[in-house]
């Protein structure tokens, strides 16, 4: 079981490790890797997703260089999706926040 984050200015925030794990979560439900540098985050139900605006960052221990894309899929979720500098799909660890 994750332990909690601290996070007070947030709706939701994770730590997440490279193959999906939650190291510590504050409003989130459960994240999944669903493929190689993809994520599938799931907040809980009172989180506005429709007007949230998620944010991810690679953590310090993660590889290498990454760009984040974060896609709304819907009322309760939103994908992440990591690539390295060549645009090929890389697992990393990150941190993700809902303001």
């Amino acid at each position: 079981m994750p332990g909690l984050a601290i996070a007070p200015y947030a709706q939701a925030a994770a730590v997440v490790n490279g193959d999906g794990t939650v190291v510590r979560s504050q409003g989130v439900v459960n994240v999944t890797r669903t493929m190689k540098g993809e994520y599938t985050v799931e907040v809980e139900p009172s989180i506005d997703m429709a007007n949230a605006v998620p944010i991810a960052i690679m953590r310090a221990d993660g590889k290498g260089m990454a760009t984040f894309c974060v896609y709304t899929d819907n009322s309760t979720t939103f994908r992440l999706t990591c690539r390295d500098p060549n645009h090929q799909a890389q697992d990393s660890a990150f941190h993700v926040i809902v303001p």
